[in-house]
């Protein structure tokens, strides 16, 4: 019975052979970033300006150990067979590219999004941020399947070239949560002893967990289901669309600010504001209440 019910569920293609090449160019292309991440990174610490984006480098590390569990869900497989392995969860063995892209996509990503809300952004910012972000895993994971390092299989809707769009609709969230609890929490744990900002580590992991659990389930429970059809993984993806904005607007309820009070830039000006020119007068919170200064007496006059 239970054979015949895993049968009906899409199997991962485990036979397949990394190809070594492409596998050496997909991880130097998704090191790049990380290095360029890691490089400011340490300039910062001897900038005087703190660990704080080498602790969501660090995080995003964390948060690669949910790759397993979001691969065993939403049907993705990683070619293990001739790979670089590293560590093994629920009987998948990750390659050396998935401990480079998590520290800077979740982690790094995180603290650009903390930076800009910290800034300043408004609503309309925040869906152009999530945009922005779906457009970048494009790019990121697009290399990887066209040479074939690994593939999504099963019924997987938005799917036109082997990467499953609905994919890029949950993955910029996870930033997005990351940068959101920094937002909320560096405050708190800026207070006091240093020690406490190793609080911002976990905060990655449990970022990625929160965005692919509030908006990833509809596919994960279509796409395992036996003999399930396009209809219903299509109509998941929707779903998963609709939980992904919906994600977006709870998190302008906590870092948006109104338009009167932040500049109307568009997503790109405010990133050329942030790393261009970091020193730009942005505030880097709320207008402070302005207390009324006292007028003068005449001189002369006696008090």
């Amino acid at each position: 019975m239970l054979s015949s019910v895993l049968a009906a569920i899409p199997q991962p293609p485990i036979n397949g052979e990394m190809p070594k090449t492409a596998e050496t160019v997909f991880n130097v292309f998704i090191f790049i970033p990380l290095g360029i991440a890691l490089a400011i990174a340490v300039r910062h610490i001897v900038g005087g300006k703190g660990p704080l984006l080498l602790y969501c480098i660090i995080g995003g590390a964390f948060a690669a150990t949910m790759e397993p569990i979001v691969d065993v869900l939403g049907l993705v497989y990683l070619k293990e067979n001739n790979a670089l392995g590293t560590f093994t969860i629920l009987d998948r063995t990750m390659p050396l590219y998935i401990c480079f892209v998590y520290p800077w996509y979740v982690g790094g990503l995180g603290y650009l999004a903390y930076k800009l809300f910290d800034r300043g952004i408004t609503t309309k910012g925040l869906f152009q941020l999530w945009a922005l972000d779906a457009v970048a895993d494009v790019f990121l994971e697009s290399p990887g399947i066209l040479l074939d390092t690994y593939s999504y299989y099963g019924h997987q809707p938005f799917n036109p070239w082997g990467f499953p769009f609905w994919w890029a609709f949950v993955n910029p969230v996870m930033p997005m949560v990351t940068g959101m609890l920094i937002y909320k929490l560096r405050p708190l744990l800026s207070k006091g002893s240093a020690w406490k900002m190793l609080g911002i580590i976990p905060l990655v992991p449990m970022a990625d967990g929160l965005a692919n659990g509030t908006t990833a389930w509809p596919m994960w429970i279509a796409l395992n289901q036996t003999d399930v059809s396009f209809v219903w993984t299509y109509l998941a993806g929707f779903v998963t669309l609709g939980l992904a904005l919906y994600a977006v607007w709870m998190i302008s309820l906590v870092v948006a600010r109104p338009a009167t009070e932040v500049a109307d830039e568009s997503i790109f000006a405010k990133l050329k504001a942030l790393i261009v020119t970091p020193s730009a007068g942005h505030p880097a919170g709320p207008p402070a209440p302005q207390t009324p200064t006292p007028a003068r007496e005449p001189a002369g006059s006696v008090g």
